[in-house]
């Protein structure tokens, strides 16, 4: 019998929210009264800023992704761009290592009348040049806290490194495949045998044919870069913003915690958040569950303290992934129930 897709995802639904629960367990076990008295502090003005902040976050992507998607459908409108974003959030927290999101989108372009064919390249190109912005910013907050960060976190420093080497190795793998017709042949060829001899691959003859798919995309969609270079230029503008805005919640966490910030506490924010979202990158379970949570209490704890640290960690937690998975589970519901 044909397994149903949507028990794998209840299951992983039903993993986040056990292992959610244990870290809240633990997280307020370990902090004591101290992170139940500063969960307690929060007034509603707090957490909407919180939520207002991850919002815009979300508002971006789909901003960004409008912007792609009006290169071949000029009529796309950005309310649904936010739905196919929003539902991609959706299987993004709830398959591991967020590969589900980019298939539900193929499913939404579709009920909006976007063709298959056009998909894969908005798809295409989003990635790239996400991926992009991410490694270039990731680089960046490594060298300017490189001092600190080694000097406070040495246990931690060899996993930032290495989630920045591997997500820079997907880009530089990326550009050497737009430059290297060799690299394409070895694909097809060895690299194909290889993963029959690994037991990776069944059917070579349709794995090879997929792959010059995939790679006849490819080369479309650099193409597409040469030919829209300023609209190109401007959306790796809006992922560096887009990163920069996610990387800065906990900032407006700890101010709806009591903590006094300045810009230079903005700063290390962002530096953490990013050191945060690379590290947990390598975590390939459903939204890095369980790893995430204490990443985060590890890195912030050494500014703040533990038990400050550990209720932020609860906010942050909260607003960019359970608030974003439910108001996405509520998009999807919509786009189910409606023509989007």
């Amino acid at each position: 019998m044909k397994k149903n897709p949507f028990s794998n995802y209840l299951i992983n639904i039903l993993v986040i929210i056990l292992i959610g629960v244990v870290i809240i367990g633990l997280s307020i076990g370990l902090g004591g009264e101290g992170i139940i008295d500063l969960i307690k502090t929060l007034d509603v003005f707090d957490i909407i800023t919180v939520i207002s902040v991850v919002l815009l976050w979300q508002l971006i992507i789909a901003v960004i992704l409008v912007i792609l998607t009006r290169i071949t459908h000029p009529e796309y409108k950005l309310r649904q761009g936010f739905i196919n974003v929003l539902a991609a959030a959706l299987f993004h927290g709830i398959t591991p290592s967020a590969s589900g999101g980019q298939i539900i989108q193929f499913y939404v372009f579709k009920k909006q009348k976007v063709d298959t064919g056009d998909a894969g390249s908005i798809l295409w190109m989003e990635f790239i040049i996400y991926q992009s912005a991410l490694t270039i910013l990731s680089l960046f907050f490594i060298i300017i806290r490189f001092t600190s960060f080694y000097n406070d976190f040495s246990n931690l420093f060899i996993f930032v490194i290495l989630g920045f080497i591997i997500n820079g190795s997907v880009i530089a793998f990326l550009i050497a495949l737009a430059r290297f017709k060799k690299l394409h042949d070895w694909i097809k060829n060895k690299g194909v045998y290889i993963g029959v001899k690994l037991h990776l691959v069944k059917d070579p003859e349709v794995t090879v044919i997929n792959i010059e798919k995939q790679l006849e995309r490819f080369r479309s969609e650099v193409k597409n870069f040469k030919d829209h270079k300023l609209r190109i230029l401007a959306i790796f503008g809006l992922n560096i913003l887009r990163l920069v805005v996610y990387y800065s919640v906990p900032f407006f966490v700890f101010i709806a915690l009591g903590q006094k910030m300045d810009i230079g506490m903005l700063i290390d924010c962002i530096a953490m958040g990013s050191f945060v979202a690379i590290t947990s990158s390598m975590i390939p379970i459903p939204g890095a569950s369980g790893g995430t949570e204490m990443i985060f209490v590890l890195m912030f704890g050494n500014l703040f303290g533990s038990t400050i640290a550990g209720a932020g960690m609860l906010l942050w937690r909260f607003a960019t992934f359970y608030f974003v998975m439910l108001i996405g589970a509520l998009a999807f519901i919509y786009i189910k129930l409606k023509k989007v």
